[in-house]
């Protein structure tokens, strides 16, 4: 979702070096400084490291930092909004032919791993794929249709804004080496009524929000579509801020009930409208098995990618002059006039 972030940003700052990391380090210490300024900001993690992020966006003046090495995302509005800093020139060349033998290794295991898993998790999408074609056979679409409509009806009742909706992007969670993991509470902290979606894998979760999404952008309300890690063309949750709410897929990975303390949290139940088969459910339970282990290995694929990443991040690490950093980190620092 960089891409649409970058749109979203009125400055991009390019930060561009070898894996390191310090890069994470800095993106932190941006954040926490225009923390102390009252800014509000949103991190974006790392799917590797638990504890690291590679984009910083400030709310409010809109700046995004990127930690650019591991997408190849590069500038293309130079003069303007985007801006360039690379890190490169920090590196000592004697301590990186001191570890040269060792870089390469690091880097070799890194694709090998990075390839397998996702290959593996290429292969858990199309059992994925396999699991819906089965479960759509059962849909009572018409009934569906309806719920949706007394939805949206609920939901905006009159509501009609007089401005130019936007509609921004944003990503659930992914698969990590610790399996999956999910942004939902710290998305949903501050909002008021959060819609939880039940139902079957295929069953239309993901086109419901895009409908609502839809008609929110089509009554002047503004929209934020967060979308799946691992399918890039499903939705997990669309936000819609100016009504404090969101509407999310609480089903396996990410399985969310109301929680007693939110009095806004209620359950939209598609279940009633998929009715599994006996031959449904026979057809299933392989493709469930077989998409269970596929998922499992690429976790696995997952760790020994990220203990490659770790190693190469190490030997970088000590590469890299703290003077020559420091210099080259320091007007960042500069307060908003």
């Amino acid at each position: 979702m960089y891409k649409e972030l970058m749109e979203e940003a009125s400055i991009v700052y390019f930060l561009q070096g070898a894996p390191s990391s310090k890069g994470s380090e800095l993106l932190k210490e941006l954040g926490y400084f225009y923390v102390k300024q009252g800014c509000s900001i949103e991190w974006f993690k790392n799917p590797l490291f638990e504890n690291e992020v590679e984009a910083a966006f400030v709310k409010g003046p809109n700046i995004l930092y990127l930690w650019t090495t591991e997408w190849g995302i590069e500038p293309t509005l130079l003069g303007t909004k985007h801006r360039v800093l690379s890190f490169y020139d920090c590196l000592e060349e004697d301590q990186l032919k001191s570890v040269s033998e060792e870089l390469a290794t690091a880097v070799k295991e890194r694709e090998l791993w990075r390839e397998k898993c996702i290959a593996m998790m290429e292969i858990a999408l199309k059992l994925h794929d396999d699991w819906e074609v089965v479960t759509q056979s059962c849909m009572d679409w018409d009934g569906l249709n309806e719920q949706l409509a007394d939805l949206k009806t609920r939901l905006f009742q009159s509501i009609s804004l007089n401005k130019k909706a936007t509609r921004t992007h944003r990503i659930l969670g992914t698969l990590t080496p610790n399996g999956a993991q999910n942004t939902v509470d710290s998305m949903t902290r501050n909002l008021d009524y959060r819609l939880m979606i039940k139902g079957e894998p295929g069953t239309g979760k993901s086109s419901i929000m895009k409908s609502v999404a839809d008609e929110a952008n089509a009554r002047g309300l503004d929209a934020q579509l967060v979308w799946c890690g691992m399918d890039a063309n499903s939705v997990d949750m669309v936000i819609i801020p100016e009504l404090k709410l969101c509407v999310f897929d609480s089903t396996d990975p990410h399985i969310f009930n109301p929680e007693k303390e939110r009095s806004g949290d209620e359950i939209f139940n598609m279940g009633q409208h998929c009715i599994l088969t006996e031959t449904a459910e026979q057809q299933i339970e392989p493709i469930f098995l077989a998409y269970k282990e596929a998922i499992q290995n690429a976790i696995g694929y997952a760790a020994r990618f990220a203990e490659a990443e770790g190693k190469l991040r190490s030997l970088i690490d000590q590469t890299i002059s703290p003077a020559a950093w420091r210099e080259k980190v320091a007007p960042l620092f500069q307060r908003l006039t």
